[in-house]
């Protein structure tokens, strides 16, 4: 019997070294890519100029917000939230399929506001190590004018989702869907005394986990299709604007929220707007 215990427990070793063997492996350096470091501030908006248009932004943090510019699909702006800011990632994908990894640290007077990447060396330039497909989000947004306008004039819906902030309020009115595309409708209302100047819209889905006591937090940007009436960015004192912002039709777990951002140029009212599953899932054709 010990004799039989000994055989097994030799061939269980064996099974179990075999298994870390053909399972485990590590990358050699050839595959590693180096990431770019820039600085952002909270009272100033650093750019990034790509060579190609951005087809993919992600943000490592929520204290980190950032949008590619409409009239420049190359453009990406980017600032911190708060002072609060550690050490977080950015990473874009342009349309030629390369893959740009930024480490973003937090200089309350940085030396550099602009970074043109369309200067780098070709050497110097991210391996094509991502891929994008071969649709256009900008093509695709030419088409939707007409759709965007029409969600732009629907009756209010929804009037239970909403926040505010020192007199401004952000709140959804509607979710209406044409095919893949999804519209959230939203209101702007400026009840201070001062006007409220948009700096970024940000889009982004959130998923909290308990552990125990602790928490922690995954968030995934979502870059919109196009942003309608995005040139009108200023809410008079008193006054009313509606966004509409077309994504890709989406659903989501329970445990997630996705999250409409907005932020005021050179000023501290951030609002944060989440969207449950119910009320994406209860979305109306449009």
């Amino acid at each position: 019997m010990k004799q039989l215990f000994l055989i097994t427990f030799f061939l269980l070793s064996a099974v179990s070294s075999w298994a870390q063997i053909a399972y485990t492996r590590t990358l050699d350096q050839t595959a590693f890519q180096s990431s770019y470091n820039i600085a952002v501030t909270a009272n100033k908006t650093t750019h990034l100029i790509f060579p190609y248009e951005i087809k993919y932004a992600d943000l490592g943090s929520k204290e980190l917000v950032g949008e590619a510019v409409g009239n420049a699909g190359n453009v990406f702006r980017v600032k911190a939230a708060g002072r609060s800011l550690m050490e977080s990632n950015l990473t874009i994908i342009t349309a030629d399929g390369r893959l740009f990894s930024f480490l973003v640290n937090y200089e309350e007077v940085p030396q550099v506001l602009t970074y043109d990447l369309t200067k780098l060396g070709a050497a110097s330039l991210a391996p094509k190590s991502a891929r994008v497909s071969t649709g256009s989000n900008a093509r695709l947004a030419d088409q939707l004018n007409g759709l965007g306008e029409l969600a732009m004039s629907s009756k209010r819906r929804i009037k239970h989702i909403g926040t505010q902030q020192q007199g401004v309020n952000l709140h959804l009115k509607n979710i209406l869907y044409r095919e893949d595309v999804m519209f959230l409708v939203l209101g702007l209302d400026n009840d201070s005394k001062m006007d409220f100047d948009l700096d970024f819209l940000h889009v982004f889905v959130t998923q909290a986990k308990k552990s125990g006591e602790s928490s922690t937090s995954q968030d995934m940007s979502i870059e919109p299709i196009k942003v309608f009436d995005a040139d009108v960015t200023t809410v008079p004192h008193r006054k009313e604007i509606t966004k509409v912002i077309a994504i890709n039709r989406m659903t989501l777990e329970k445990d997630r929220r996705l999250m409409v951002q907005v932020n005021e140029k050179q000023g501290g009212r951030m609002l944060t707007l989440p969207i449950g599953t119910e009320e994406l899932a209860a979305a109306r054709p449009l």
